[in-house]
């Protein structure tokens, strides 16, 4: 639940400073931007560099637990850790689905 929080403050806060960047934007020079776009990549940015973290946990988990770099692991090596750590896994397959 913490880390929905967090996502959703993130996300709030590149929402917020990609609205006032297309204000400025708009008012310095004078161009009417396509209302929106600033504020969507505002939040996207945002929720991507608070879930960096867990992404860096993530990483160094599989290299503490593999000894290797996670590109090196072999199909077997990844289905131990999955059994050893599945939460871990199960939010690594989520987040490179996207």
């Amino acid at each position: 639940m913490v880390d929905l929080k967090k996502t959703a403050a993130g996300g709030t806060i590149g929402f917020l400073g990609g609205a006032l960047f297309e204000q400025g934007i708009e008012s310095v020079l004078g161009v009417d931007f396509v209302n929106g776009v600033c504020e969507i990549a505002g939040a996207v940015a945002g929720m991507a560099y608070v879930n960096r973290e867990m992404v860096d946990a993530a990483y160094r988990q599989i290299k503490m637990y593999t000894g290797k770099e996670p590109a090196e692991i072999t199909e077997a090596e990844w289905l131990a850790f999955k059994l050893d750590h599945p939460n871990t896994a199960k939010y690594l397959e989520e987040a490179l689905r996207i």
